[in-house]
């Protein structure tokens, strides 16, 4: 016997015939009055499912709940405009991103885009080429700005199996060119082109004053296996000379099983007092070398438009400090004290719902922040925790970091632990070890001992799990490094000349990490433009916007941070929109 007539559901939208005749509706269409919305969700909405507008204010239901507004009333935020003539409804009709020109190598498999001040581009002709190999590479250059870049196609060697361990490699090359003050590496991440790329960050003093072409040149012919005589169509290297220069280098590593492996490196370097003191110029080095302005050479391109609306609250992140107390430290301490401040500072700029925790090495407290602590919020607290450690009385020579914050963690996440000194649920959690020797578990365990590897291989799985590790160690700290390259973390030099770059590194690492703003394509970052609430916002890290590669999402600072919603008071967040171009990526091979 077959069901009952008032039981049939002709469009299968779980509004039964006989219900839809009730209503009006088409019993064999699910959504009547073509809006997008179904029936049976208009009912459940408190729509009208025979008027595409049921408030007519020009925007139909469907749209009226993905923009966020109130279907049922026309004016949703009861300011006198109605919800489809909102700013946010049109910001994407005709967008419009920063300019990009496109540079296409066969050889090479590129299509390179660059800013228009790059226009200077120019593919070298590699005598010693193979038509087999894997050799090419260009240059370019913005010469208002003094930035040079350069990207090289090479076949990986035999021991380089991921894009860090060609970046460690690469270390020496950039110390041949100039004396190295600082570095940065990270870790992995995945390109828009399913690629596995990382980045290394230098500042290097050359012997002699020099161009940022000539010095661009000189760590292009070390990398690469031809020199300068087996070119042609190197500019000339002429300009303004300097001795400090940032360095950035990028690998991305491709894989292919049946052509073989290929790595593009791709090179950025600026005066170093022009990368202090101009915005654009930092920006120029970072988008050149975070992968997203490079896709395969059949790949195409299109201009994308996304929005947002600024949701309840700020994002959350809790930083975990684990500092050495043993007594070699002392003589870093001024540093760290100094780099606290200068942390503390940038954290207020940011869109950050952060709180602060110490915790020292000595196995005893089992990573625990001191209970008359905890987490905190302000700055002399901070500094006071600091000098604790500085001056307390802990086991000197106890610097068990990786085991004792497995176990504060572990601790701050449990029931076990009082509530205030709980990590918070939806928090990123940021990890920051700083020691000058190698963690005391790997010490009594060698990295090449079975028991070794076994406690390394447990200890990236755990802080992979469950926090973002930052390493700011000395070249003893193998450990601590491979625990940040496990996380998608950094590591440093401790005994850098200057570590406070670092210290903002692990702010804005963490703001991209935290940021509600996570673009559904990867855009070439040169080519975002971002507005809020109809007003452009300018690309900066003390008063705009900026955009995180490895999390593929933007984030405020300063005075465009938005406004969070507040339902208490009905107040809807800020709205955001992002113009932008992206790759269509046919050759891809996921």
């Amino acid at each position: 016997m077959g069901p009952r007539a008032a039981e049939v559901d002709c469009d299968y939208d779980g509004l039964s015939n006989s219900d839809e005749a009730s209503l009006g509706t088409d019993s064999c269409d699910n959504d009547t009055d073509g809006d997008g919305l179904g029936d049976l969700d208009e009912l459940q909405a408190s729509t009208d499912p025979l008027l595409a507008d049921s408030d007519g204010d020009g925007l139909e239901d469907y749209l009226e709940l993905y923009f966020g507004f109130n279907p049922t009333n026309p004016d949703t935020l009861n300011d006198g405009i109605l919800d489809g003539d909102r700013w946010v409804v049109h910001a994407c009709d005709s967008p419009a991103s920063e300019p990009v020109d496109y540079y296409l190598s066969s050889k090479g498999d590129w299509r390179l885009g660059l800013p228009p001040a790059f226009s200077n581009h120019s593919e070298l002709a590699i005598a010693t080429a193979l038509p087999t190999d894997k050799l090419a590479a260009s240059v370019f250059d913005d010469p208002a700005n003094e930035v040079a870049g350069a990207l090289l196609s090479n076949a990986p060697v035999a021991s380089q199996q991921s894009p860090v361990d060609v970046l460690l490699a690469l270390r020496s090359r950039v110390a041949s060119v100039g004396t190295i003050q600082q570095d940065n590496t990270s870790g992995e991440f995945d390109t828009h082109d399913f690629n596995k790329a990382a980045v290394s960050k230098f500042l290097i003093r050359t012997s002699t004053a020099r161009t940022a072409r000539a010095v661009r040149d000189s760590l292009l012919f070390g990398i690469a296996p031809f020199s300068s005589a087996d070119v042609t169509g190197l500019p000339n290297a002429a300009g303004n000379n300097y001795q400090d220069f940032r360095v950035f280098l990028s690998v991305t590593y491709r894989r292919d099983a049946v052509n073989g492996n290929r790595i593009l490196i791709a090179l950025a370097i600026a005066p170093s007092t022009k990368f202090d003191t101009r915005d654009k110029v930092r920006f120029r080095m970072d988008d050149l070398t975070n992968t997203t302005n490079v896709s395969q050479a059949g790949d195409g391109e299109r201009v994308r438009c996304t929005t947002f609306r600024a949701g309840e609250g700020n994002p959350e992140a809790d930083f975990y400090w684990v500092l050495d107390q043993s007594g070699s430290m002392y003589d870093d301490y001024t540093r760290v004290k100094a780099v606290a401040n200068q942390f503390y500072l940038s954290l207020q700029n940011t869109s950050l719902d952060y709180r602060l925790a110490v915790a020292n090495m000595d196995i005893a407290y089992a990573g625990r922040p001191r209970a008359n602590a905890g987490w905190f919020t302000d700055l002399p607290t901070f500094i006071a925790e600091i000098v604790n450690i500085e001056t307390g009385n802990y086991d000197c020579c106890d610097e068990f970091g990786l085991e004792s914050a497995k176990q504060g963690i572990t601790w701050m996440r449990s029931s076990s632990a009082p509530q205030a000194l709980r990590i918070r649920p939806n928090a990123q959690l940021i990890t920051i070890f700083m020691s000058d020797e190698e963690a005391q578990t790997i010490q009594n365990n060698s990295l090449t001992s079975a028991t070794g590897q076994q406690k390394m291989a447990d200890f990236k799985v755990f802080f992979a799990a469950n926090s973002i590790a930052f390493s700011i160690v000395n070249n003893e700290g193998e450990a601590y490094r491979q625990v940040a390259l496990a996380t998608g973390g950094s590591f440093a030099d401790l005994d850098a000349a200057d570590i406070s770059e670092t210290i903002e590194d692990i702010i804005y690492a963490a703001t991209g990490l935290a940021s509600a703003y996570v673009l559904p394509e990867t855009p070439i970052s040169s080519s975002l433009r971002v507005y809020k609430n109809s007003e452009w916002v300018p690309r900066s890290r003390e008063n705009g916007f900026d955009y995180f590669a490895n999390t593929n999402s933007i984030a405020f600072f300063g005075t465009y941070r938005p406004v969070p919603a507040d339902p208490t008071v009905g107040r809807y967040g800020d709205d955001i929109a992002v113009n932008y171009q992206t790759f269509l990526d046919r050759t891809k091979n996921p």
